[in-house]
């Protein structure tokens, strides 16, 4: 009867205002310039989630008045205002994760990730670093931040808790359920979570998070599929290198100036071991126990943990002996940096080996030109090789240098010097 104001879906509502019309589908689709196969893909269910354009268009061929033209949005989720993602309730959008602290310096990198993702030209950021760098901490104040300011709903997902989140994801924002996660990154074969996601989200303007929750680039197909069904949907992705899709921007986040290095290592000490916090300690040594592991913000977590037990005198010495004991927390729980430099290094292809050795046995780094020398590679190829590992985060570029020159992380040349064989870390594993 009438008075039934719910559909079981739009499929079903669009039927029957179409029949009570009295319309047949060629003529729906000649009044609302729909095609015929379109309107059937909708009322057999086959197409789930019509744009807002597509509802406009069929309410007007089929004259609804305003009540039925309600339902038909409400039905299809295209509502002016309305929002799957929307929690809460003062109506704000799906939150991010909360950082504990506040972020310290990179506000030009913030800046500039925020802009990037409001903007158009880009649907998918991939956000490229070396293991420890910060990517994942600016990936939540980018969240936040977006969320702040334009109420975007924020999908996240991520593959460990981090110490630097207030409380675990799943319990601030939308986690994404594992099935939807394997679709993305092609392993899994079940595309039905994915259809809920694209349902989910339609034209409305989401953020999804994907915090390297797998080994691998994302898989090409199920993320166009995703993005040519949610239109307004930003992806942004922190990983080991780009995925190598269309639409993507690569962010590559370099490690902190000095400066910064600094108070991080200073605002670690303090949290980690507040008793022995050195906050007299001399800004020069703390300078230098920043340079001995490349000034990477994780890294330097890690070492603030030692602070318990030992000074920065200390510390100095053995980092300078040999740091990698002191990448593991001492707690023995969180990240340890060198693991994620020891897979990086595993995976490193055969091509690119002889110059990242060439690096690892350059302190004072090389140019472009002196590297394709002494590879044997052309100034392309060996550009081309550079890039991939800078992407990956094995190779940095001295920014004060001034003939564009190139080292290894100095994390990178002592792993590799650590082991038995000199290339034993750098194999490409076939």
């Amino acid at each position: 009867m009438e008075s039934q104001e719910e559909p079981q879906s739009f499929g079903h509502l669009l039927l029957r205002y179409r029949l009570r019309a009295e319309l047949t589908q060629q003529e729906l689709a000649d009044f609302s310039t729909i095609s015929v196969r379109a309107i059937r893909d909708l009322e057999h269910g086959r197409a789930r989630q019509p744009r807002r354009d597509t509802v406009r268009l069929l309410a007007d061929g089929l004259h609804l008045n305003d009540r039925d033209r309600v339902c038909l949005e409400d039905a299809a989720g295209r509502r002016p205002g309305r929002s799957r993602l929307r929690a809460g309730r003062s109506g704000s959008a799906t939150a991010p994760p909360v950082p504990r602290t506040p972020l310290i310096g990179r506000h030009g990198e913030l800046r500039s990730l925020t802009e990037g993702l409001s903007a158009t030209a880009h649907r998918i950021t991939a956000l490229v670093g070396a293991p420890g760098t910060g990517k994942s901490r600016l990936a939540v104040e980018a969240a936040v931040r977006l969320h702040r300011e334009l109420d975007l709903p924020v999908l996240w997902t991520t593959a460990s808790s981090h110490g630097f989140l207030a409380h675990e994801p799943d319990r601030s924002a939308v986690d994404l359920p594992g099935p939807v996660v394997d679709a993305l990154y092609g392993t899994g074969e079940d595309t039905g979570p994915l259809d809920a996601l694209a349902d989910s989200v339609g034209d409305e303007p989401v953020l999804l998070v994907l915090d390297d929750p797998r080994p691998g680039p994302l898989s090409p197909q199920p993320v166009a599929d995703l993005l040519s069904v949610c239109p307004n949907l930003r992806i942004l992705a922190t990983s080991r290198g780009s995925h190598g899709l269309a639409d993507e921007r690569v962010f590559l986040l370099d490690p902190p100036p000095t400066g910064d290095a600094v108070e991080i290592l200073r605002a670690s000490m303090d949290e980690t071991a507040p008793l022995a916090a050195p906050n007299g300690a001399d800004d020069g040594v703390l300078a230098r126990i920043c340079g001995l592991v490349d000034h990477l913000p994780g890294a330097l977590a890690a070492v603030s943990t030692w602070s318990a037990v030992y000074d920065t005198a200390t510390l100095l010495s053995c980092l300078g002996e040999d740091p990698l004991p002191l990448l593991a927390p001492l707690s023995r729980t969180g990240a340890d940096i060198g693991d994620g430099f020891s897979l990086a290094l595993r995976q490193n292809p055969p091509e690119q080996t002889a110059i990242l050795r060439l690096l690892c046995e350059s302190p004072l780094g090389e140019t472009a030109a002196g590297i394709a020398q002494a590879t044997g590679l052309s100034l392309t190829d060996c550009g081309r090789a550079l890039a991939s590992l800078i992407t990956r985060g094995l190779v940095h570029r001295d920014r004060e240098a001034t003939d564009s020159r190139f080292r290894a992380f100095r994390l990178v040349s002592v792993l590799c010097a650590s082991t038995t064989s000199p290339t034993e870390h750098m194999e490409f594993a076939s």
